[in-house]
């Protein structure tokens, strides 16, 4: 992350400077895989994604019934840490702590829902976000809230996948935003 705190000076208030830079890492990491098709085909992901980028659903415990469907960008022009959104299921509670993606440029982006919103009766709402915009929005780019993913820079699968009989060992890595 690239936002902080700046101390004061002689015993004075602190003072927080928010960047656009923020953004997440995800560490995911496996248990022992089969030498099966969808192993293999993992291990060749990972392996295509050492030298492009990397995406992986978010698939977080205890989410899969709080949001349905998905959204989008609701105006051009949006940055900061409020997004407006249209398109959601009608009065739909979206829940302080999930997450969702934003597809900008063709490129995931992920965000935190900063507190619970509703949405109203056309399936509008402001959703206060964290981190802020790293892009000045499109109208009509769509949102993730059902099924996000992250985009970015594999990180830690230099040496590959390790194979013994006829199993490949756990695999651990992760995936960092890049912008």
């Amino acid at each position: 992350m690239f936002s902080g705190n700046q101390e004061g000076v002689l015993g004075g208030a602190d003072l927080q400077i928010p960047r656009m830079g923020d953004r997440f890492v995800v560490d995911v990491s496996t248990a022992q895989l089969r030498q099966d098709t969808q192993s293999r085909q993992l291990v060749a992901a990972l392996m295509e994604a050492t030298t492009a980028d990397a995406k992986i659903a978010l698939r977080l415990p205890n989410t899969s019934a709080l949001i349905r469907g998905n959204g989008v960008v609701d105006g051009s022009g949006q940055t900061g840490s409020v997004l407006q959104v249209r398109g959601l299921v009608p009065n739909a509670a979206l829940q302080w702590g999930l997450f969702f993606s934003v597809v900008h440029a063709g490129i995931h982006y992920v965000h935190m829902i900063r507190s619970q919103v509703l949405a109203d009766a056309s399936g509008r709402a402001a959703v206060p976000i964290w981190p802020m915009l790293r892009f000045i929005s499109v109208d009509g780019e769509t949102c993730h809230f059902e099924n996000p993913m992250i985009e970015g820079q594999l990180v830690g699968f230099d040496k590959g996948a390790g194979f013994e009989r006829n199993r490949t060992k756990p695999l651990a890595f992760s995936i960092q935003e890049r912008k």
